[in-house]
Order: structure tokens, then sequence, then C-alpha cells
């Protein structure tokens, strides 16, 4: 590792998102130790900037599963109706949509109701 090597903020921010943040990989790929990675980490306006592009990775990754959403749904429902499948199977769909479904349906109500006391929060003042 090349000692005091300057890496700009752009290129650290680059490689920590194409590795998914981890540090040990980020460090090999810009050839620079993981202490200075976070170092980095530790400053406010580095990590606010990493915090802000990581947030809109996730978004974008959360936008596109939702957009999927509705097929996943259909080819679960599809199963279900299929009088050729086996119980098994139907069985195993059943599962995945009344897992993931009550899930999905728990985090809606969870986020309403955070949204909630955030605007009563911000009305008090």
């Amino acid at each position: 590792m090349a000692k005091g090597k300057i890496i700009s903020d752009e290129k650290l921010l680059q490689s920590l998102l194409l590795c998914g943040g981890a540090v040990k990989v980020a460090a090999a790929d810009l050839s620079i130790s993981e202490n200075a990675i976070y170092k980095r980490l530790r400053e406010p306006e580095f990590r606010a900037q990493y915090d802000s592009l990581q947030g809109a990775v996730l978004a974008a990754a959360a936008a596109a599963m939702v957009h999927r959403m509705d097929k996943a749904v259909d080819a679960l429902a599809a199963v279900l109706d299929d009088e050729n499948a086996a119980p098994g199977v139907k069985v195993t769909a059943a599962n995945y949509l009344l897992s993931h479904g009550l899930r999905y349906v728990e985090t809606a109500n969870i986020l309403r109701r955070l949204e909630a006391l955030e605007a009563q929060t911000d009305e008090r003042g």
C-alpha cells in the first residue's frame, strides 16, 4: 500500500459504493490502507456524502424491486391457480405470498405510523 497516497473523495466514494461498502475491498482497489478509509469515514462531511450516495443506491434498488413486485406476485398466484401444480409447490407459493405479504403490510404500517409521529413532532416545534 502506498504511504500517504491521496485519493479524491469522488474516487473513494465510487470504490466504496461499487464494493458494497467493503472497506477491505475498496482499500485493495485503491492501493491504500483500510485505516485511511476508516479515517475518511469518520470525517462528518465525507460520511454525509457517503450516506447520501448509499441511500440513493438503495433507493434505486428498492424502486427496481417494487417495479417487479407485481410480476412476482402474479407468478406465485399462477402457481396457486395451476391445477397441475404439485401440492407441495402450491404450499410453498402460498407460504411465500403469506410471509412476504405480511412483512410488506407490517412495514407499510410502521412507515405510516412513523410519518404520523414525525408530522406531530414537526407541528410541536
